[in-house]
């Protein structure tokens, strides 16, 4: 069901209609959770934890796919029915359990060398730089630098740099620059298992970043072989173009996808 000039109010009656059919695809940042300084105060919008167990309980599957870590997910984002799958996808918890992906754990001593690498950097120690420890990989966060225009094409550099040293994969975003394996695994991976798991037959992606491009191409893919999709981006200042371009809706900000999911839910 590619949206075309339909608005956000008319696709998630449509949607609505088919929910038992229905695969819903959230990221976090930015999309559920309004963009902060500092990645760790990140919490979702107020009234977006208490649909998200209904919409589970009604809908083929419910799926929170971020690139943080899956127990960071479950702990903000509690709620009955929903799948939270971490690492963008190579990460999922299971009754409880944390599952992940074999070759992740191989290599995290790895991370652990290029963390430090990062954290002894010139360009990381005079800039403030934030270092994340995503335990299987490590991102670096200048949201919350004075000036970050400035330590921009510096930190992207060392970032590159390190990343090859170490043999590490490099997935820029919206000031920040994650330092993962280069473990085969990207959002749209997720996206199609999540499908295959719960055979959906309409999927929908909403999500704000460069990382959710694999997703919605993904989507294009699926629709190809026959599924009704819905790709939503989520606009804001820093939401890259090529995103916008390529979905079929776009609402403003985590306040609009917040309607979306209480209309889904009416």
């Amino acid at each position: 069901m590619s949206a075309g000039t339909m608005t956000a109010e008319q696709a998630a009656k449509a949607l609505a209609e088919r929910a038992e059919e229905v695969a819903l695809c959230l990221d976090f940042d930015g999309t559920l959770s309004p963009m902060v300084d500092d990645p760790e105060a990140a919490r979702p919008l107020h009234g977006v934890v208490e649909l998200l167990g209904p919409l589970a309980s009604r809908f083929a599957a419910v799926a929170i796919i971020s690139g943080r870590p899956a127990a960071y997910l479950a702990e903000h984002l509690a709620a009955p029915g929903v799948r939270y799958l971490g690492l963008y996808g190579l990460q999922e918890i299971h009754d409880g359990e944390i599952q992940v992906d074999r070759r992740l754990e191989a290599a995290r001593p790895t991370v652990e060398a290029a963390a430090q690498a990062l954290r002894e950097s010139d360009a990381v120690r005079e800039s403030g730089a934030w270092l994340e420890d995503k335990e299987y990989a490590v991102a670096v966060h200048t949201r919350r630098v004075p000036n970050y225009e400035e330590w921009t094409d510096r930190i992207d550099r060392t970032a590159r740099e390190i990343a090859d040293r170490f043999g590490l994969e490099l997935i820029p975003g919206k000031l920040v620059w994650e330092l993962r394996p280069p473990v085969r695994g990207d959002k749209g991976d997720a996206v199609r298992r999540v499908v295959a798991e719960s055979g959906a037959r309409v999927v929908v992606v909403v999500g704000d970043d460069l990382g959710d491009l694999p997703a919605f191409a993904a989507l294009t893919e699926l629709a190809a072989e026959g599924h009704p999709v819905l790709r939503v981006a989520v606009r804001s200042e820093e939401a890259p173009a090529e995103l916008l371009d390529a979905a079929d809706l776009v609402v403003e900000g985590p306040e609009e996808v917040l309607e979306f999911l209480r209309r889904l839910a009416a």
